[in-house]
């Protein structure tokens, strides 16, 4: 049966800060190894990592020191969902 537009999409939405963090690693021609030794960690750890856990999970040291090296600024925002001044009133 032929896929229709209403379906489920096949692949989880995109990181875009894993994808920055790549971008850069390709055009700086920087090696897993330099990234590794920037956020004072073994190279396995990080090519570990990297695939398999989205970036808002690891470690904010990591991350930080990551985004440092290749030159990328992090803007944190915090969004309240849950309000209770409307209900206040």
């Amino acid at each position: 049966m032929p896929r229709s537009k209403f379906d489920k999409p096949r692949f989880p939405p995109i990181d875009k800060l894993r994808a920055v963090i790549l971008e850069r690693k390709l055009t700086m021609r920087k090696t897993w190894h330099d990234l590794a030794e920037a956020a004072n960690i073994s190279e396995g750890y990080l090519r570990r990592i990297v695939p398999t856990t989205p970036s808002d999970q690891w470690n904010p040291q990591i991350r930080e020191a990551l985004c440092r090296y290749l030159g990328i600024r992090i803007k944190v925002e915090v969004q309240d969902l849950f309000d209770l001044s409307g209900d206040a009133k």
